[in-house]
């Protein structure tokens, strides 16, 4: 199974009040995962926020939220808005894409959530068009379910 077999991309429309989907290529190559970055067809300059969805059968196991300064030419801009450093980015990104914890990640994980706050998340009014586009509800006890009323309780309006 390939990455884009159980994952997808969200990316918040606000004027539109829903979010679309980005194929999983075009995500890599915007964020300049194996190649140097390409910007998104049709996204300005600006904040922008995405979800990463990781799936099991298209049910939702895990979102991962992602704010992004972007820059006119619609490639990521000088973003850390969470002041994490590059260690603590390395291994949120590599936990946060892992089906269990290996001993101490879940620690670490909770470590650099607490630095992050929740500055990642997307603004409170679009918490309905991201439940309606996704393929199916989350299960309770997942990953997923917890970052949504999590985001649900922080995020800004």
């Amino acid at each position: 199974m390939s990455t884009a077999d159980h994952m997808h991309v969200l990316h918040w429309l606000p004027i539109e009040d829903r979010w679309e989907t980005i194929s999983w290529d075009a995500w890599g190559a915007f964020r300049g995962i194996l190649a140097p970055a390409v910007g998104l067809s049709g996204i300005s300059g600006g904040v922008h926020y995405f979800i990463v969805c990781v799936h099991d059968d298209g049910v939702p196991v895990n979102l991962i939220p992602h704010k992004y300064m972007i820059d006119p030419d619609g490639r990521i801009g000088a973003d850390n808005f969470a002041g994490l450093t590059k260690a603590e980015r390395d291994d949120y990104n590599r936990i946060m894409l892992a089906r269990e914890y290996a001993p101490g990640e879940e620690d670490r994980l909770n470590a650099i959530r607490q630095k992050m706050g929740h500055v990642y998340y997307p603004p409170r009014g679009s918490h309905s068009a991201l439940l309606r586009a996704l393929p199916k509800r989350p299960r309770l006890d997942s990953a997923a379910r917890r970052v949504i009323r999590s985001m649900q309780a922080a995020s800004p309006a």
